[in-house]
Order: structure tokens, then C-alpha cells, then sequence
């Protein structure tokens, strides 16, 4: 597989950061039974794990070996329970304003919350004309739950036009997080991406304002510009980032509030209390693309883009996807007969297939 990005984990202390984490999500009234218990392991490794694979033959082998170690260590689960779709846990599974690390009881729900939920969105900013087919249902409750996360650092990965920063956006609004992406112009250069990035530390980490730094790889010019944000993502801290004179500013904005959690405010600590904070409230999400070696060669050269991320892959949309997003865009169209034309392109689409598979048989 010549363009899948090569990933090397420590695989016990991923899982056990990671995954623990996620399951540490979850309040009492969540794990009333045993079962409950069950599913929000499987959910948690699937998303720690599968998510991350690239072919759809390695997801299908991890979910074997996870449902045999679930038979194995879970005796007498019934298989059916096991196997219930969907199996999904978010934070907003009891609607919007609940934030609840619950199970999701059923796709129409879940579709129904989101629905409203974009409508208010677009009521107030730019709007999106999304379609919310089980899949991207899917990937915004995994967006979300990086974006809940101590350190939300999301990567993304997906071609063009796959609907990552569309996602994500309505990710961000369901946890009420303001999403910030850099404005391009020309000359716009390593200075301007400091200073965009200080006035991004200011309002997470003095303002305590839960913000998403939303970059595209469209929107890296320069590839010093991943210096940076490998920087971020790995430690938190950026060199240079802040003048002296800014610095003291900082620490005099937020020296009572340190003072009244008890500690003692001396620069170091004061300091130290404002990375800590930034690291907490500022949340990142990267949106590459996989085609060429672009990305590739990236992940060499700065390597807490793949290592102090959670990995999302956008992988090609089923048919189910298509038709909907058909069906949707035919419908806004007066004088057609939504139900004889989708079955039409049903249609092709099964013909189309049948003839790329003759095609490569031959």
C-alpha cells in the first residue's frame, strides 16, 4: 500500500492514555449493568484503534480480533449484543446543553439532535449545507469526543471535498467552542501565523475561552509553518511566541486567579498555570489530505502531527452517503419525481459498478 502514511505507536501506552481516557467520560448513571461496561470498551477501542486503519480488510480483521477478546474476557455476552448498531457514545446523546458521555439509542435520534443542531448553526453563521447520512453522523460524534478531550487534538485525514472542516465545525458549535482558521493573503508569512497563534494562546489560556484551531494543508504555505504547530501539539509551549513585555502582561491577567486556587504567584507558577490552561482549552484540528506524499513526508519531518493526535480517517463514501446527498439536492428541484429518479440512479450506480468490475476482471 505505496500511499498509506507509514505510523509507528507505542500501542500499551496509547491504549492505556487514550482509551481509559474516553472511558473515564463516562458518569455512573451510564454504567448501570455490566453490558454497559462491555459496550463502552468496545466503543472506546474502536475508536482508539479502528479508527486510524486505512483499508476497509484491516477494520474488518480489528473487529474480528475485538470480538473474539470480548467473548473471551466478557463470558456468557450474547453475540447480538455485541453486534448492535449503532454503537456510539457521545456527549450530547441526551441533546444539546446535557453534556453526558451516553450511548446514542438509535440513528434517528441521533440524526434528529444533529438536524436542529445545524439549524441553529446556520442561523448564526455561514450556512452549511450538510447532509447528515449515517457516516458523517458518525464522524462528528468522533470529532466531538476529541474535541471534549483533555489536549483535543484532532488529524483529520481525507481528500478534498470529504467534509472534514464542514464536520468539524458543527463539532465545535455542539460544545459551544469558537472555531478560528487563518486568514491567507499575500505575504502572509511565519510572523502572522505567531501572531495569530499568541492571540489564540491569550483567549484559551488568559480568557479561559474554549477555542478550535482549525488548519487546513491548503493553509500552509510555508512549511515552517508545521514548526510551529508541531511545537503546539507536542508541548504546548511555542519559542519566541510572546515579547517580555507580553509575557508580564500575561501573568499580572491572571495572578489572582492563580492566588485564589492556592498557589503561590511567582511568575514561574503563574506561567506555568497559563500553558497549562492553553494546552486544556485551545483544541486543534488538522484536516489533510492522503494523495501524494505530501502528507507523508510531513508526518517524517514533524512527528506530533501523528503522535500527540487523534487520528480520524474520512474514508470513500458508501452508497447509502451518495444517495442521500442525491436525494437531498433533488428534492430542492420543482417538477421532478424524487423517488423515480433516485431508483434511476440507483440504477446506474449498480450498473456502473458491475461494469468497473467486468472492466478490471478483464
Amino acid at each position: 500500500w505505496p500511499n498509506c502514511t507509514p505510523i509507528t505507536y507505542d500501542l500499551m501506552n496509547y491504549f492505556s492514555s487514550i482509551s481509559f481516557q474516553g472511558i473515564l467520560f463516562t458518569l455512573p448513571n451510564c454504567l448501570k449493568q455490566s453490558i454497559d461496561l462491555v459496550l463502552l470498551w468496545l466503543h472506546e477501542s474502536s475508536r482508539v484503534y479502528e479508527d486510524k486503519l486505512v483499508q476497509s480488510k484491516d477494520s474488518e480483521l480489528f473487529q474480528r480480533i475485538q470480538l473474539d477478546t470480548a467473548k473471551k474476557f466478557f463470558e456468557g455476552v450474547d453475540d447480538n449484543i455485541l453486534l448492535q448498531k449503532p454503537l456510539i457514545f457521545c456527549h450530547f446523546a441526551l441533546g444539546i446543553g446535557d453534556p453526558h458521555y451516553m450511548p446514542v439509542k438509535d440513528w434517528k435520534v441521533l440524526k434528529n439532535t444533529l438536524t436542529e443542531t445545524l439549524d441553529n448553526y446556520n442561523e448564526l453563521n455561514a450556512v452549511m449545507n450538510l447532509v447528515l447520512f449515517e457516516d458523517a453522523m458518525q464522524h462528528v460524534c468522533r470529532i466531538n469526543r476529541i474535541l471534549e478531550g483533555s489536549r483535543g487534538y484532532a488529524l483529520l485525514v481525507g481528500v478534498g471535498g470529504s467534509g472534514k472542516r464542514s464536520l468539524s465545525r458543527l463539532a465545535a458549535y455542539i460544545s459551544s467552542m469558537e472555531v478560528f482558521q487563518i486568514t491567507l493573503k499575500k505575504g502572509f508569512g511565519i510572523s502572522d501565523l505567531k501572531v495569530d497563534l499568541a492571540n489564540l494562546y491569550i483567549k484559551a489560556g488568559a480568557k479561559n475561552l474554549p477555542t478550535v484551531f482549525l488548519l487546513t494543508d491548503a493553509q500552509v504555505p510555508d512549511e515552517r509553518f508545521l514548526v510551529l504547530i508541531n511545537d503546539l501539539l507536542a508541548s504546548g509551549e511555542i519559542p519566541d511566541l510572546f515579547s517580555d513585555e507580553e509575557v508580564d502582561n500575561i501573568i499580572s491577567s491572571i495572578r489572582n486567579e492563580v492566588r485564589g486556587l492556592g498557589i503561590l504567584d511567582n511568575r514561574e507558577n503563574c506561567w506555568k498555570f497559563f500553558l497549562n490552561r492553553t494546552q486544556q482549552q485551545l483544541k486543534v484540528v488538522l484536516c489533510f489530505s492522503p494523495v501524494g506524499s505530501t502528507m507523508r513526508v510531513r508526518a517524517r519531518k514533524f512527528p506530533a502531527i501523528v503522535n500527540c493526535t487523534a487520528i480520524d480517517w474520512f474514508h470513500e463514501w458508501p452508497q447509502e452517503a451518495l444517495m442521500s446527498v442525491s436525494r437531498r439536492f433533488i428534492e430542492e428541484i420543482e417538477g421532478i419525481k424524487v423517488g423515480v429518479l433516485c431508483m434511476s440512479i440507483k440504477l446506474m450506480c449498480r450498473n456502473a459498478s458491475a461494469y468497473e468490475s467486468l472492466r478490471a476482471f478483464l
